[in-house]
């Protein structure tokens, strides 16, 4: 057997072992019975012990030297399975078995304790894991190395090359911008029409409809994916053509829509990577970063724009009668694009959702280098909220509780959001220049033109490209927050 083959062999068996580690964790959030907890951690623990023992396994390291060292005859797909599998060794090598195995089961432990804490709205249940959870996640960073900032190593595991400088930089820049457009913005006020603000409770068969459908119109493939319901809305692949979103659906919010478009532009991306790449590394989204300009793209870009509802409105009349008959077109375009400070990150406006993601990047910045603790999280929580966006927090559940990101051990993705969020401005901006009358494709409901485009120049390539490389290659330039701020200084709907 050629070497080459042999990588592939091994890919496709380390493939194979994530989707299974991808559906048991599917499970834990979507179906697994409440008391099923202490089994499920045994088995994160074992089944990641056995895929971190693969990843670095020694044959697997002499194979990765020798065609590195050897590249001649390699493809470029070759090529790129070989980057994608050696930065994975790499950082894998650096962490020991049993921390592994034990980071896997506090995780599986922490997430049914965050979801009990987060309903009865008590941070001190959630306190105690959570302190183990940061000191593991200090370990990790120990463990992988870094040169300036114990956060620039798990920056790293989401967004290759990004660093904690990188961050401080573009939040510097992001900051003023942000807050001027907020102030200005929420300033105007305008009111919510009387038949939103009142609206009648939706049911949630109605809604789990109406979400199917509008997913269906983005172009989501239900035979090779599914919608559930789950605490927090997420994406997960189980296999090439097997890509499921869930959701999350409450009687008297409109988030689910949103929810719907979101989750739909990360599935998006991955059933519409190159089949050639099946059961590879390549298969999947290149960076949290890039994956995230995807689903924002669809869900504010594309799923806030007039142009979108013009097409869509009726269909959500006719889903939602009860509620949307008697609500002018215009009405609900001004209301899902209204600019109201909140406290909710999945809800916030396109305006203050970046002061979100500032306010826990400065967190998780000060928990990793120790400035800060477990414990102090609720009271910073809400005093930066007060400062960045004057939003008073009411509660623990609405504030330091709300996202499932700490329980997942996820330090470093947060950050991912804004670059996504700048990315799908950038790439916006590209595909309006492939597409002059862009402004038709939309209100004439073609939104295959705009998946297609998207395919051709970032889903079908999967991992091939480091992040970087395919922004440059799509947009001509490196990420670029100028088109961010130029999107929402002059997009119309802030103007109804």
């Amino acid at each position: 057997m050629k070497i080459i083959e042999e990588l592939y062999r091994k890919a496709r068996e380390l493939t194979n072992l994530n989707s299974i580690m991808a559906l048991l964790q599917w499970d834990q959030e979507v179906m697994m019975p409440s008391g099923g907890g202490a089994g499920r951690a045994d088995q994160f623990s074992v089944l990641s012990t056995l895929i971190h023992q693969k990843i670095t396994a020694p044959g697997l390291g002499k194979i990765l030297q020798e065609l590195s060292d050897n590249p001649e005859g390699l493809s470029s797909a070759d090529l790129s399975l070989l980057r994608v599998l050696k930065r994975e060794y790499d950082k894998n090598t650096k962490l020991p078995e049993k921390f592994v195995a034990d980071f896997s089961r506090l995780t599986s432990e922490a997430l049914p304790v965050w979801v009990d804490a987060r309903k009865k709205n008590a941070f001190k249940l959630f306190q105690p894991l959570l302190e183990r959870v940061i000191t593991m996640c200090r370990q990790q960073a120990d463990f992988l190395g870094y040169v300036d900032h114990p956060y620039d190593a798990l920056l790293d595991l989401y967004e290759e090359g990004l660093t904690t400088n990188n961050l401080e930089i573009l939040f510097g820049n992001l900051k003023t911008e942000l807050s001027q457009l907020l102030q200005q913005k929420a300033s105007e006020k305008k009111p919510i029409p009387e038949n939103l603000a009142d609206m009648t409770p939706m049911l949630l068969k109605d809604q789990v409809h109406f979400s199917e459908r509008i997913l269906a119109e983005i172009g989501y493939d239900f035979n090779r994916g599914r919608q559930d319901i789950s605490a927090h809305p997420f994406t997960t692949s189980l296999g090439h053509s097997d890509r499921r979103v869930t959701n999350r659906f409450r009687p008297d919010s409109l988030e689910f829509i949103f929810s719907a478009l979101h989750e739909g532009g990360h599935a998006l991306y991955e059933q519409n990577i190159a089949e050639k790449y099946a059961e590879t590394p390549l298969d999947e989204g290149v960076s949290l970063g890039i994956h995230e300009s995807q689903s924002r793209l669809w869900e504010n870009i594309i799923g806030r724009s007039h142009l979108f509802w013009e097409k869509q409105y009726p269909l959500l009349q006719e889903s939602l009668p009860e509620q949307f008959q008697n609500i002018d077109l215009d009405d609900f375009v001004r209301h899902i694009n209204r600019v109201h400070p909140g406290m909710i990150r999945v809800e916030a406006d396109e305006v203050s959702y970046n002061l979100h993601v500032l306010i826990r990047f400065e967190l998780e910045r000060g928990l990793m280098e120790g400035t800060i603790g477990a414990a102090d999280l609720p009271g910073l929580w809400n005093e930066k909220y007060q400062h960045y966006l004057g939003v008073k927090v009411d509660s623990d559940a609405n504030g330091v509780l709300q996202d499932i990101h700490w329980a997942h051990g996820s330090f470093g993705y947060f950050p991912t959001y804004t670059i996504g969020n700048l990315a799908a401005a950038q790439i916006w901006n590209t595909y309006c220049q492939f597409d002059p009358d862009h402004r038709q494709t939309l209100l004439q409901g073609k939104l295959d033109k705009i998946r297609n485009w998207l395919t051709e120049n970032i889903y079908r390539h999967g991992a091939f490209y480091p992040p970087a490389d395919l922004l440059q290659k799509v947009c001509g330039e490196p990420l670029n927050s100028k088109y961010f701020i130029d999107y929402l200084k002059n997009k119309p709907e802030f103007s109804l």
